[in-house]
């Protein structure tokens, strides 16, 4: 697993041209399908190409926890933020669900809490399809507010899943409240909750089996949260090949995420 990342919402590109990489941490790797927009999951496509059976509900798949020397990275990564002044982001788990339900990973999600609140350099991005164990899943300590480098996601690239995922989200005290809508396969409403988020990523599906995007749904959620005043991602139009179509959204990207410091925005 490299340092930085290829996926694009990680890295932040300041004014002046600087470009402050972004990486992902795997604390394990594997999953259970539980949405639609899993159908075509790229990271059970990974683990099928290593042959790791790690897809599926825990009475019958294991779930795999990364290497000490992986787990030794982000404290790297934070000495090295610190030294260059800027925080850097860090998605966690992009092989996995930090919020599944598995007892294979019940002690090494303890380790993870203790990681992140030993590297405060870096913003962790939790993104997960179930925000519903989100406050029940993270230590007593964070009831009240959770860290400031630490930014609570959801997936919904529908809007039977933005209207299950989001009042579950929006229920963490995080400093950022975020949604992947991530494959986006339908006009999705977000306005009833724009108010309280601080950022949508939103982007095609990829891979062999990509099913369609129409690009009236991308600019349907860019004028949202241009109403709204948030930071939009345009991730990618997507395809049968990964980035076939490229990130341009009628010939401009667009990269806005929240500040690297953001305040503190009660759920």
């Amino acid at each position: 697993m490299g340092d930085t990342t290829v996926i694009e919402w990680c890295s932040r590109h300041l004014p002046d041209g600087t470009v402050i990489p972004g990486h992902t941490f795997n604390p394990w790797i594997g999953c259970l399908k539980i949405a639609t927009e899993c159908k075509y999951c790229y990271a059970e496509g990974f683990a099928q190409r290593w042959k790791w059976d790690l897809w599926g509900p825990a009475t019958t798949t294991r779930r795999h926890v990364t290497s000490a020397e992986n787990w030794k990275k982000p404290h790297r990564w934070n000495r090295e933020a610190q030294a260059q002044g800027h925080r850097r982001n860090v998605f966690c788990a992009s092989l996995a669900d930090v919020f599944e339900d598995h007892p294979d990973v019940t002690e090494a999600r303890a380790a993870l809490w203790e990681l992140i609140e030993k590297t405060p350099w870096l913003n962790w991005l939790l993104l997960t399809k179930r925000p519903e164990n989100m406050l029940h899943m993270t230590p007593a300590s964070w009831a009240g507010q959770w860290p400031s480098n630490v930014w609570a996601g959801t997936s919904a690239g529908t809007q039977a899943s933005a209207d299950k995922n989001i009042p579950h989200l929006l229920k963490v005290p995080a400093v950022v409240h975020f949604v992947s809508c991530e494959p986006h396969l339908e006009f999705v409403n977000f306005r009833p909750y724009l108010d309280q988020l601080q950022w949508i990523i939103c982007g095609g599906e990829s891979g062999e089996h990509a099913r369609p995007y129409d690009l009236a749904w991308a600019r349907d959620v860019r004028e949202q949260c241009q109403e709204y005043k948030i930071p939009y991602f345009f991730k990618q139009v997507g395809g049968r090949y990964h980035n076939s179509g490229g990130r341009l959204l009628d010939g401009q990207t667009y990269d806005e995420m929240p500040p690297e410091f953001p305040s503190f925005c009660a759920a």
